[in-house]
């Protein structure tokens, strides 16, 4: 029987993988377990957070230590151990990208880390044989790097902690924020679908050295971009794309596929046109406690409330041509035909992402009360608007639950 001990780490996300891998080695060892936030709960003691000191009083204690693909890895491997990881993947929804699957993939070549993989990964035989697998691992390891030198580390910390919003650090909309974190530095040509009031699309064109194309099936908002930007391509585009297979090296749609006709046949179309190894930015509303406040199904939950409250705040004229007039085929900014605004789950999306031929790379999210302070913001006159930019900003910044992003590559 060995001490085994198991950490997930202390981070927001849940790894259940992990957790439930663990059942089958409490009754054949002396196992403790961190579990972080999973709500499965293992036949054997566990808490769900440890401090530091006792984080290192276990590892240094126990026979085994199994983590996560963490900074405990090298916490074990500075204790003299060779720790069993297990890293995070995005495409699980157990982490927001897959900097541990690297992170691991890089620490083999030290031969101080055993790392499994999978859906249920195979502990209860890694545990077993840890002893005298360790032991020749360590004879033969190459030595481990020195410490952090602390006037570096703190000065990497400051520039990862700088702002990296660009011009949107303290806009409201945390879309627009972590889309320009994807894009600010890239070169090559883009196609940015979709460009509601042009705010995202004019920063990309001006500020980077993207070749930046820009489409959208609303005639309206083409008009007052092409007004603001008079050398930005533009285009009006209905369910095809007309452009050539592999014409661009990325694409931004950001909040965009919840409003078409056919969101499955808008991203084969996307992934067409974009070449093998280029970046799709996604951005979509996610399913959570308060998506029943989204304000574009109001129009088709409660009509006559929505007219009521739109023709007091903007006119009966502008409701009429938006909701009413149909002739280019859009209610709002909605595919007139869509029955809802969908708001998306992450299994859901991913298996689409999958399905027409993407890879999920990246995945984020923000805001929980976002949709509490967007529906007042959308209604007020923009100078009284102005003061939920704030709680907006700190919403994103808190919570993780109402907005959906991610970062796929064709493959």
């Amino acid at each position: 029987m060995s001490s085994v001990f198991v950490t997930v780490g202390m981070g927001p996300w849940p790894f259940d993988r992990l957790v439930r891998a663990v059942s089958p080695l409490c009754s054949e060892h002396d196992v403790f377990v961190q579990t972080g936030t999973s709500p499965v709960v293992p036949p054997c003691p566990y808490e769900r957070f440890l401090g530091p000191a006792e984080t290192l009083r276990r590892i240094t204690d126990a026979d085994v230590v199994v983590t996560h693909g963490g900074n405990t890895v090298r916490l074990a491997q500075r204790a003299g151990k060779v720790p069993i990881a297990v890293a995070r993947e995005a495409a699980r929804g157990e982490m927001r990208n897959d900097h541990q699957v690297a992170y691991l993939a890089t620490e083999l070549a030290g031969g101080r880390i055993r790392v499994l993989t999978g859906d249920r990964p195979a502990l209860a035989t890694a545990v077993a044989d840890h002893p005298a697998v360790q032991s020749r691992m360590l004879a033969a390891a190459a030595p481990l790097p020195p410490p952090a030198d602390p006037v570096r580390m703190v000065e990497a910390l400051d520039a990862a902690l700088s702002p990296a919003g660009g011009p949107f650090d303290r806009h409201p909309l945390a879309r627009y924020r972590w889309a320009w974190t994807q894009l600010a530095a890239r070169t090559g040509r883009h196609l940015d679908l979709g460009v509601g009031d042009g705010t995202f699309t004019a920063a990309l064109h001006r500020e980077t050295k993207l070749d930046v194309v820009a489409v959208d099936a609303h005639p309206g908002y083409l008009r007052e971009l092409r007004a603001a930007e008079p050398h930005l391509p533009l285009g009006r585009v209905g369910a095809a794309l007309p452009f050539a297979s592999g014409a661009f090296d990325s694409i931004s749609a950001l909040d965009v596929l919840e409003h078409v006709a056919d969101e499955a046949g808008t991203l084969a179309e996307l992934h067409r046109v974009l070449r093998p190894g280029g970046l799709l930015v996604l951005t979509v509303p996610a399913r959570h406690a308060f998506s029943v406040l989204d304000p574009d199904n109001a129009k088709l939950t409660l009509p006559r409330l929505h007219r009521a409250v739109y023709q007091r705040r903007f006119g009966r004229t502008e409701y009429e041509r938006r909701f009413v007039d149909a002739a280019n085929g859009l209610r709002g900014d909605m595919a007139w035909d869509r029955a809802e605004h969908t708001n998306y789950r992450v299994t859901e999306l991913l298996a689409a992402l999958s399905a027409v031929g993407f890879e999920p790379t990246v995945r984020d999210g923000a805001g929980l009360y976002w949709r509490l302070l967007q529906v007042p913001a959308l209604l007020l006159p923009r100078r009284l608007a102005r003061l939920l930019d704030a709680p907006q900003r700190l919403d994103a910044r808190l919570f993780h639950r109402a907005n959906l992003f991610l970062t796929a590559t064709r493959r």
